[in-house]
């Protein structure tokens, strides 16, 4: 089985002790329930990952003890998936399940006949949940 995976910001990799916190830290503590002692991977998003070791668990975050650095090299050949704007919670359940079979990039379309469409701050909130997801 697989460490579990959490991003952080990236000036957060170097750091020997990392503080998960945030939304990563609260899915960590609260959702995936990690105890102190277990293994889980912290990567910046661009290839820095960080083998670490949950030193002690808070409400809401966690402190995790970086126990080896990895530099992993971009995947290639590179997937990109354009997905037409869908109705309701689709959109997000496409971009979990399209990030969880390892495609890099989820690109939204809207499609000349989409009935959705992503405009000022509707389409901001949209764009957000899909890349929370994602």
């Amino acid at each position: 089985m697989t460490a579990p995976l959490f991003l952080v910001e990236p000036a957060a990799i170097d750091d020997d002790v990392i503080v998960l916190d945030g939304p990563e830290g609260r899915h960590a503590a609260v959702v995936v329930r990690l105890r102190a002692g277990e293994r889980v991977d912290v990567s910046d998003g661009v290839g820095a990952l960080a083998e670490c070791q949950v030193a002690s668990v808070a409400s809401m975050s966690l402190r995790l003890k970086v126990l080896n650095r990895v530099q992993v090299p971009p995947p290639a050949p590179r997937l990109v998936v354009v997905q037409a704007l869908p109705k309701g919670d689709r959109g997000e359940t496409a971009c979990e399940v399209l990030t969880e079979v390892g495609v890099d990039e989820v690109v939204p379309w809207s499609a000349q006949r989409s009935i959705v469409e992503w405009r000022g701050a509707r389409g901001d909130k949209a764009l957000d949940r899909w890349r929370s997801t994602a």
